[in-house]
């Protein structure tokens, strides 16, 4: 849930859903349920085969019935340059003609394997127009859509003329403060009374986690934003070495890790039980992955990046009882994560 309302707080979030929400809405609203697209006005040449066919019947038995040779010509230059093969694919069953004879004497009339057609004039060429009341529809059928492209100017420009109005004011109304005065990387406080990490403006992020014994898939990150919205990096915390065997698992170390944008590389600190940091085995496994730090309630750690500083504070801490060694894994387990741009 947090990533989906940390992706919405970002201007390009909001563009990929508006984009999606307008593709939706033209192609399949607009599109094909309100003014699908309709074909008016199609050549011959256009039609699927078995149409073809269908027509060129229909120019046979109106010729058949008029003898007019102009506009039979006129008719089959519709078809275009395929008229041979569609002549010889037409059978009397297929035109519905009680016998070949009709067929045969076109066939002969037209000669298409000898003779080629003779150029239309002009004046054969010429159609005649369609009536207005067919012609109006076409036309009006232009509105619709030069309403859609205006509405869809008009709302893109408005997106983006918030865009930009809302950067101006998180950029005008960030404060003018002086660069947060914190100790250097790694250094851990573990007196729980110790004075503060000191501060002198607010975090830009703030995270709370807390690992339970039995949850066992226990990953948790967190996005970090600048101010305008600008994706900085990711800070996180998860199980880093178990302990024993059956379930639940027994968590003896937990990592807390910090990724910036702006560096090459991810800074881990391990937070270890007093039996793991008491255990050279243990400890010797966990080198590979970070700093080690014995965990204790109350205590503070620094974590620092090229363009980030992490603060993270052991909220509440409470050990497992059970068959392992003594203070040898977590029950439970509360971190605050605070977040500074440097």
């Amino acid at each position: 849930m947090e990533r989906i309302k940390d992706f919405f707080k970002k201007p390009a979030g909001l563009g990929v859903v508006g984009l999606a929400v307008g593709l939706a809405v033209g192609l399949v609203v607009l599109g094909w349920g309100i003014w699908p697209v309709q074909w008016t006005d199609a050549s011959p040449s256009d039609l699927q085969m078995d149409f073809k066919r269908d027509y060129l019947c229909m120019v046979i038995d109106s010729y058949i019935r008029n003898q007019d040779n102009n506009l039979v010509q006129l008719r089959m230059t519709g078809l275009g340059d395929n008229v041979p093969e569609l002549m010889d694919s037409l059978t009397p069953a297929v035109c519905r003609f009680t016998s070949s004879n009709e067929l045969d004497a076109f066939k002969e009339m037209v000669n298409f394997q000898t003779t080629a057609s003779a150029p239309l004039t002009l004046e054969q060429q010429e159609i005649e127009p369609l009536p207005a009341e067919i012609e109006e529809p076409s036309r009006i059928s232009l509105i619709p859509l030069a309403v859609l492209m205006l509405l869809t100017l008009v709302v893109g420009g408005i997106f983006v003329y918030l865009m930009i109005r809302r950067g101006r004011k998180a950029s005008g109304s960030q404060p003018k403060m002086k660069k947060a005065r914190i100790p250097t990387e790694g250094l851990v406080k573990k007196d729980a009374h110790a004075k503060p990490f000191e501060q002198s403006e607010p975090p830009l992020a703030q995270f709370m986690t807390t690992y339970r014994q039995g949850d066992d898939l226990y990953d948790d990150s967190f996005s970090i934003d600048s101010i305008n919205s600008e994706f900085l990096g990711e800070c996180g915390v998860g199980v880093a070495e178990t302990i024993g065997v059956g379930e639940p698992k027994k968590v003896t170390a937990l990592e807390v890790w910090l990724f910036d944008k702006n560096d090459i590389q991810t800074v881990t600190r391990i937070l270890m039980s007093e039996h793991a940091n008491n255990d050279a085995a243990i400890r010797q496994r966990l080198l590979a992955k970070g700093e080690l730090i014995a965990i204790e309630p109350g205590m503070r750690f620094l974590m620092e990046t090229a363009s980030l500083q992490l603060e993270a504070k052991v909220i509440d801490m409470v050990y497992a009882r059970g068959p392992l060694p003594e203070n040898s894994y977590f029950s439970r387990v509360s971190l605050e994560i605070s977040v500074w741009s440097k």
